[in-house]
C-alpha cells in the first residue's frame, strides 16, 4: 500500500515510517507539514493517508477539508492526534475512516490501520 504520512514530530514521523515499510510492507511518503501535506496528496496518488491532527501550515482537519474540497475522496483518512476531547475525535471521524490517539505503538500501528480500515464503513484501499 502506498501510504502518504503528515507528520511534524520528526521522532515519531521517522520510527512509524519505518514500522509501516518493515512491518507492513508499505511504501510511506513522509511530509512535516499540512500544507507539504496537501500538496503531495493533489500531486500524487495514495492508497491511504495519515494525518497529524496538529500540525505547522494546516492542520490535519484542514488537510482533510481542502481534500474534499478538490474531489479527493476514496482515499481513506486516518488521524493520529493526541486530542482527546470528543468534540475534536467526532471531527475527525466526521472527515476520515479513523482516529489513532497518541502515543500509539509504532510496532502495532499496521494492525491498527487494518483493523479501521476493515472496520464498519471501510473503504476498499
Amino acid at each position: 500500500m502506498r501510504i502518504l504520512l503528515a507528520e511534524d514530530d520528526t521522532n515519531i514521523s521517522f520510527i512509524t515510517q519505518i514500522c509501516l515499510e518493515k512491518i507492513g510492507g508499505h511504501q510511506v511518503v513522509l511530509c512535516q507539514d499540512g500544507q507539504s501535506a496537501l500538496d503531495q496528496a493533489l500531486r500524487e496518488k495514495f492508497d491511504l493517508i495519515l494525518l497529524d491532527g496538529m500540525m505547522p501550515k494546516k492542520s490535519g482537519v484542514e488537510v482533510a477539508q481542502a481534500l474534499f474540497a478538490a474531489g479527493i475522496v476514496n482515499t481513506p483518512i486516518i488521524f493520529l492526534s493526541a486530542k482527546s476531547d470528543q468534540k475534536d475525535i467526532a471531527q475527525f471521524l466526521s472527515l476520515g475512516q479513523g482516529y489513532i490517539p497518541k502515543p500509539f505503538d509504532p510496532q502495532t500501528i499496521c494492525d491498527q490501520i487494518h483493523a479501521i480500515l476493515q472496520g464498519p464503513g471501510a473503504m476498499a484501499a
